[in-house]
């Protein structure tokens, strides 16, 4: 096993993983390219999260992992990409760390004044490598990298009944982030926000 960081040069296998992996057990459901709460005042006209086509969210996808602003790792079995984890900084994905934190009955002004965070909220794994560590090697590597790029903090949303909350299925398990040395930092109606420290309060 093998994990990348996403850059322009990997921006075709990206595209490619979600191309062909489905989102769910079933196979059935629409490909999202993890472009949701991304912060776009375009994207989210209307109250609207979600462009109204693949092609059109597969070409935006590649765009802003070409700009920068779509960011995350791919793990690799051999040449073949298994796994993605969308991990980005606090200001490109505020619309989901504003989303996730109020589930989780977190203030959404509550943050850690003049902290540089890293926010991880979707997972997504191959079907044949599912419950395989696929998803704890990208969260391990992620909070590596975060830690020598400088960020304080690394935050994650986290469940254990998934059947509950279904729009969590991208989420990970709270036990994962556990046993990677996050601690439950707000919890509500089985929804959790799970942080880490990399370099100490501040």
């Amino acid at each position: 096993m093998e994990i990348k960081k996403l850059t322009p040069e990997l921006v075709e296998e990206y595209a490619n993983f979600f191309d062909k992996t489905p989102h769910n057990d079933s196979g059935n459901g629409e490909k999202c390219y993890c472009l949701s709460y991304c912060r776009d005042s375009v994207y989210h006209s209307g109250g609207e999260y979600w462009y109204p086509s693949e092609e059109e969210r597969r070409l935006q996808g590649i765009k802003r992992v070409c700009d920068g602003s779509l960011q995350g790792y791919l793990a690799y079995s051999g040449e073949e990409v298994v796994g993605w984890c969308n991990a980005n900084t606090k200001d490109a994905c505020q619309e989901a760390m504003n989303y996730l934190r109020s589930a989780a009955g977190v203030p959404v002004d509550e943050c850690h004044a003049g902290a540089k965070i890293k926010f991880i909220f979707c997972f997504a794994i191959a079907p044949k490598m599912r419950r395989m560590g696929v998803a704890t090697k990208l969260l391990e590597f992620a909070c590596k990298d975060a830690a020598a790029d400088g960020f304080n903090f690394i935050e994650a949303p986290a469940m254990v009944d998934y059947e509950s909350f279904p729009d969590a299925l991208c989420w990970g398990h709270l036990t994962m982030h556990e046993k990677c040395g996050f601690s439950i930092h707000a919890e509500k109606d089985g929804k959790y926000v799970m942080q880490k420290s990399l370099r100490g309060e501040i």
